[in-house]
């Protein structure tokens, strides 16, 4: 018999948020996953799993619903959500982890989380977690680690690891299209305004970009203003990537050097498994160790103009798909499953 994982998201289904679909598709091999979320995700898709929404009307019942379950562990993402996994793992009488992200540790977050108390002049509730039994770790990526380390999470039960990207989903040496991509949420720190900017300096190549809501009227309000080349794309569903990226030659993927809070993203990754040049603007130092020589790092759109006018090389497809391969998530899924 599996079994039972609890794990508990901030919302779901959640099309942004792959990463937790691919990590729940792969504990599913292995255990009976309960999955527990905090709200519906306002962009669903159509490959979700059965789940739990909690509220205020339903948690005693949701608890005692996981109590007769009798799970091995709770399991959850963002580190905004310690003071939730620590009350319920406490209640269900439980190991909990938690996998970090970008958003929650990088820009001021880290500090605001770490100062965050449940009574005043009492620990907080990095603290709390750190002096309970019951939590065995949060998984963060490399080049966070020390930082959530100095904000007082304990060095021994913190863990550097990649980001959950299913490389195998999308590993695909065929023939890729021309056009030039763009994913993600549009907001602030993505940039994307350089993307609109980059598809006038390229006329020859067509512009794709993969806009989950948010910003996304003001953005395509800026492409029409200053005679942007971009294609909106409506959300597409997980399973539907991958020939959506065999359409393009290259992936230009902004960021905001001001706010430099875009983590590793996984679309980098997929872009290389799939084929398709991989450029990442130059935010932070250790973009350098994503996406190693397989990528392009660029600082302005002007850096990629000559770049773009050219296809990738079959050496530079070659070195993506071997970088590619040792982001796979399923090589460090143990990193958490050892935890519990």
């Amino acid at each position: 018999m599996k079994r039972c994982i609890v794990v508990l998201v901030s919302s779901y289904p959640q099309v942004s948020e792959t990463y937790i679909k691919n990590e729940v598709d792969a504990l599913a091999q292995d255990y009976d996953v309960e999955l527990v979320a905090f709200q519906a995700g306002s962009y669903p898709y159509r490959t979700r799993r059965p789940h739990i929404v909690i509220n205020q009307e339903n948690q005693h019942n949701v608890i005692e619903y996981l109590r007769r379950l009798r799970p091995a562990a709770l399991h959850g993402h963002y580190l905004i959500q310690i003071p939730s996994l620590l009350q319920i793992a406490q209640l269900l009488g439980v190991p909990f982890t938690i996998r970090a992200h970008s958003f929650d540790v990088l820009g001021d977050r880290t500090a605001r989380q770490d100062a965050a108390r449940a009574d005043p002049g009492g620990p907080t509730f990095f603290e709390r977690a750190a002096q309970s039994a019951l939590f065995r770790g949060v998984l963060c990526f490399p080049f966070m680690r020390e930082r959530l380390v100095a904000a007082g999470l304990p060095a021994d039960r913190v863990f550097a690891c990649n980001p959950v990207i299913d490389v195998h989903r999308f590993r695909d040496r065929g023939p890729n299209g021309s056009a030039v991509m763009n994913v993600g949420a549009v907001i602030p720190k993505k940039n994307m305004g350089d993307f609109v900017a980059l598809s006038r300096l390229v006329p020859e190549r067509q512009f794709n970009l993969y806009a989950l809501g948010y910003q996304s009227k003001r953005l395509a309000d800026l492409n029409r203003e200053t005679g942007g080349r971009v294609t909106f794309v409506p959300p597409v569903d997980p399973e539907d990537m991958p020939p959506e990226y065999k359409k393009h030659a290259w992936l230009a993927y902004t960021a905001s050097l001001e706010k430099a809070t875009v983590g590793w993203p996984m679309a980098l990754i997929e872009a290389m498994a799939s084929g398709v040049g991989a450029c990442m603007q130059n935010v932070r130092p250790d973009l350098a160790d994503y996406v190693g020589d397989a990528g392009i790092l660029f600082d302005t759109p002007r850096d990629l103009v000559d770049r773009l006018r050219h296809d990738p090389t079959p050496q530079e497809r070659e070195r993506g798909f071997a970088w590619a391969e040792q982001f796979d998530f399923r090589r460090e899924l143990p990193l958490l499953t050892r935890l519990w």
